[in-house]
């Protein structure tokens, strides 16, 4: 067990993570108490989730991500835009990278100054959940359920999002009966002259987050679905832009926005 334990912390459109080189082995993320202290924003480092980074080659690594709860996610779409922007950071001579996270496999680059896009190998998946009609009330103008590498509600919201509860409609959907056992992520979204933007209550997080990859593109895809916009889409958040293309199909599809190291440090474990 490696005592001292350095991190990166980083941010993607204000979704933020604390990333480790775990070439040495310092976790094997069953550590979930662990992975929460980590996470705390009072007392510890403070995050949105945790990323475990491990490579022998310079333009290609693995990601396992865990949300602020210590669970396994199968995909962070902010989170693996910062790890491509952190293996740049130790390997600058490149800028296209292949990685997988928990085994499936993606691929990014580095676009610009602090900016980012990832590649899905896959389309999302639109999903049909019997009766879910029946539970969406009239606050909401038309919802779609999509898999973005990890499953998204997208509501449209009649009115302005500012003072809309997210927190409240948030955990009702996140926890609904007909998203059991593994519950959803909420994306709120409002649609005004062609500008789309979006609030997220994240799983695993069990609150609001800044912005949330997976939550833009499956909302880029409900827009989409819904025949408001071609791609490319940008999709405003609370903590920055992000623009999600791809083909009509859904197919080819990509997430791009800002990443920023904020700060690097250690912690010692004793266990933390």
């Amino acid at each position: 067990m490696k005592n001292e334990i350095p991190f990166i912390k980083m941010q993607g459109a204000g979704n933020d993570f604390v990333v480790i080189d775990n070439r040495p082995s310092y976790l094997d993320g069953t550590e979930i108490e662990i992975v929460r202290k980590l996470c705390d924003r009072h007392f510890g480092i403070g995050a949105d989730g945790l990323m475990l980074l491990d490579f022998r080659q310079p333009d290609h690594f693995s990601l396992k991500y865990y949300n602020s709860d210590g669970k396994p996610a199968e995909m962070c779409g902010n989170g693996a835009r910062c790890a491509v922007y952190m293996m740049h950071l130790l390997n600058p001579a490149h800028k296209e990278f292949d990685f997988g996270v928990f085994g499936e496999p993606y691929s990014g680059s580095v676009t610009g100054t602090n900016r980012v896009k990832i590649y899905w190998n896959r389309s999302p998946l639109i999903i049909n959940i019997a009766g879910l009609e029946k539970e969406v009330p009239t606050e909401f103008k038309r919802f779609l359920y999509v898999n973005s590498g990890v499953p998204h509600l997208v509501l449209e919201v009649q009115g302005e999002l500012g003072n809309f509860d997210i927190t409240g409609w948030g955990a009702f959907f996140r926890n609904h009966p007909l998203f059991s056992p593994q519950g959803t992520n909420v994306n709120f979204v409002r649609l005004h002259d062609h500008e789309v933007t979006i609030r997220t209550f994240e799983r695993g997080v069990e609150g609001e987050t800044l912005a949330c990859g997976t939550g833009a593109l499956a909302a880029a895809t409900a827009v989409h679905h819904w025949g408001q916009s071609p791609f490319p889409i940008d999709i405003q958040a609370r903590g920055g832009l992000l623009t999600v293309d791809g083909s009509s199909d859904l197919s080819n599809m990509s997430l791009e926005g800002p990443v920023r190291r904020v700060f690097t440090g250690s912690v010692k474990r004793t266990d933390l």
